[in-house]
């Protein structure tokens, strides 16, 4: 058993006090981790950053009752108050308005997201995965989840927050996401959240409930989302707050990274970026080395997430020693999904220095 996965069963309130127990420090750190981040980088004190939470919790207890209970959970037996575990599962909201806002030229990025259709690959399945990018400190870990329908989620996340972000399930549903702004975003919305939305996915049967889970409902902030099944097929979701775009595979292949591909057609404009180029670089370079190397295998996809052409802003990402320390990302998992197998391939880390781990759902 790897010392990076974790299993959780029960009730929400169950898994979120296995996950406070288990990860207790992992979750302070991180609590303080972002803590810093709000203060140098958006301006919001810690007092601030508690206040908002506290107003987004009572709307997200309307939302779904189940997770705020898992955050109950984690809040219990990690000994924290619920406002600083609700600040970490609201964290996208918060932290990526005040940096589309504030930091517009600062703008951190990361994550570059892919799906396979069985047709572009050597062994007819669909494949889904991503490197996720994001602050070199930040804990992380991956779960499984059995809940007590039965269902087994299978997600990578952050210490402290619950449900997952990238993963799949135990009906073949995967999921891989892509952090994005638009002028659009306000956390004071209160609709419901990017982590309850992940949470939902990975709860889905089908790709419909899934797509449902996501466009349901108005948003708060930007996000992408790739969607797959294993018995149906993969489509993008870029979701702005009161808008969205469906973008299908082009010749068995499907790419994001973390601008919208073309604004308009979503019907949003992003704020200005002067490092919106990387992100463009990083969707080219994997959408041409998935192109250039079909039928593809998990092998293959391995080598390429460990790409490192245009470091250190490459696929596998490294530490740009030519900006600030707190705009600093790097790669913290690299994530394969075969959604016929209901296997998972994934790294704790840069995958250029970290072996990948095989994981299955019964």
């Amino acid at each position: 058993m790897s010392l990076f996965h974790f299993t959780f069963s029960g009730t929400t309130y169950e898994q979120g006090l296995a996950h406070g127990e288990a990860l207790k420090e992992s979750i302070i750190k991180n609590i303080e981790i972002y803590v810093i981040r709000f203060e140098n980088e958006a301006g919001i004190s810690k007092n601030e950053l508690l206040e908002n939470s506290g107003i987004y919790l009572n709307i997200l207890r309307e939302q779904s009752p189940e997770y705020v209970n898992g955050m109950n959970g984690i809040a219990e037996s990690s000994n924290l108050e619920l406002l600083e575990i609700a600040m970490l599962n609201l964290r996208y909201e918060l932290l990526y308005h005040a940096l589309g806002k504030k930091l517009q030229s600062d703008a951190v990025d990361g994550c570059t997201s892919f799906a396979v259709l069985p047709e572009a690959a050597e062994n007819n399945h669909l494949l889904v995965g991503q490197n996720w990018d994001w602050i070199p400190d930040v804990e992380c870990m991956l779960t499984t989840s059995i809940d007590p329908d039965g269902l087994q989620r299978m997600a990578f996340t952050e210490a402290g927050i619950f449900g997952g972000k990238p993963g799949m399930n135990s009906e073949g549903v995967g999921l891989a996401v892509n952090g994005m702004y638009s002028t659009a975003d306000d956390w004071s919305r209160f609709q419901k959240p990017f982590h309850l939305r992940c949470y939902e996915v990975l709860r889905s049967k089908n790709i419909e409930e899934a797509l449902g889970a996501l466009a349901g409902t108005p948003r708060s902030c930007t996000a992408n989302f790739i969607l797959g099944h294993a018995s149906s097929r993969a489509v993008d979701i870029e979701l702005a707050p009161d808008s969205l775009r469906l973008i299908d595979p082009v010749d068995g292949v499907l790419v994001h990274a973390n601008h919208l591909v073309d604004p308009k057609e979503t019907g949003v404009s992003e704020p200005e970026n002067p490092r919106r180029h990387l992100s463009e670089f990083r969707h080219s370079r994997m959408e041409k080395l998935l192109n250039e190397q079909k039928p593809l295998n998990v092998d293959i996809v391995q080598e390429i997430l460990k790409d490192h052409d245009h470091q250190p802003q490459s696929l596998c990402r490294h530490r740009d020693d030519s900006l600030p320390e707190s705009q600093h990302t790097i790669t913290k998992t690299a994530m394969i999904m075969d959604l016929e197998e209901r296997k998972m391939w994934v790294t704790n880390g840069q995958p250029c220095k970290t072996e990948f781990e095989e994981f299955a759902l019964n």
